[in-house]
């Protein structure tokens, strides 16, 4: 059974004017190399291990999550967190308030950040604690091996044998311009979506029924018809994209886990430049994931 987890929420307030209500963005705090090693475990999606103001949680590595991240409402039970406010929020799900609880520090791959918001969300369908958003993840260099399991956070390897790609960031994103069957298609790199997904909208060719599948989103859980795609090419960058399945999504164009667990990559996200390095070889000391719900998270307020 597969899932698309959760949906994108768009036109965020970042603040409501007064100074009490402003969203605080982390200070990140590097070891002496200048970059965090974080080890990643895959689940539905990648997850991290790591310690919020001292306590062990799980989070969702996810690159299309807006702003620092989320934690649930379970785990924010856990580290005994109030909201400081709540935001207006808009998406798939309607308008709704957002509430916001900041977190002292966040230790990571031996990186700290320290002093900001998140928002708090059920995020109902999924097995960890919260998500580790853009802002944490973009903060500086990025770089991700999925198929070894492997994040560095401000540092990026040596570029020469990776293939130059031009991005672009909408709401703190990484976004790229694909090519689909000739039409420019842009999709956002989403390590939280374990498949890829395009839109009737930029893709009006040829779909196969796949049967129904859950949709979780953070609000909850539905069941949808699943169509997938049926390209006749698919190109980044001026050459062929191969391994990515794209499935019909009525909103969002993404390029999920399946283009991530083929390749490495690097994103500055600064410099507006992808790097996408030759097909990754899955370390034997990494054990096949086994097959999981697919999966898209949440952008919380920024």
């Amino acid at each position: 059974m597969h899932r698309l987890l959760t949906l994108l929420l768009v036109a965020l307030t970042a603040h409501a004017g007064a100074q009490d209500r402003k969203v605080l963005m982390p200070k990140a705090e590097l070891p002496a190399s200048g970059y965090a090693n974080v080890r990643l475990v895959m689940k539905t999606i990648p997850t991290v291990r790591v310690k919020v103001n001292g306590v062990e949680l799980v989070l969702g590595v996810d690159t299309g999550c807006q702003g620092s991240g989320v934690l649930t409402e379970r785990a924010c039970q856990k580290l005994g967190l109030k909201p400081d406010f709540s935001l207006p929020t808009m998406g798939n799900t309607g308008q709704r308030e957002t509430a916001m609880v900041r977190i002292d520090t966040l230790e990571m791959g031996g990186g700290t950040w320290r002093n900001f918001h998140v928002a708090m969300l059920p995020l109902k369908g999924m097995n960890f604690d919260g998500l580790v958003g853009a802002e944490i993840l973009f903060g500086g260099p990025f770089y991700m091996d999925l198929a070894n399991r492997t994040m560095l956070l401000g540092q990026v390897p040596d570029t020469a044998a990776a293939h130059e790609v031009p991005c672009f960031s909408r709401g703190g994103h990484c976004n790229v311009n694909i090519e689909v069957d000739g039409r420019k298609v842009p999709v956002l790199i989403d390590s939280g979506a374990s498949r890829s997904y395009l839109t009737a909208m930029k893709f009006p060719g040829k779909v196969a029924f796949r049967g129904y599948g859950q949709v979780a989103t953070v609000r909850g859980v539905s069941v949808r018809r699943q169509e997938l795609c049926l390209p006749k090419s698919v190109r980044i960058g001026g050459m062929p994209l191969r391994g990515v399945s794209f499935y019909r999504d009525n909103e969002h164009n993404i390029l999920g886990d399946d283009f991530l667990l083929g390749r490495p990559i690097a994103i500055d996200r600064a410099s507006r430049r992808v790097w996408l390095f030759p097909p990754a070889v899955r370390s034997e000391t990494v054990a096949k994931a086994p097959a999981q719900p697919s999966e898209r998270v949440a952008e919380p307020a920024r």
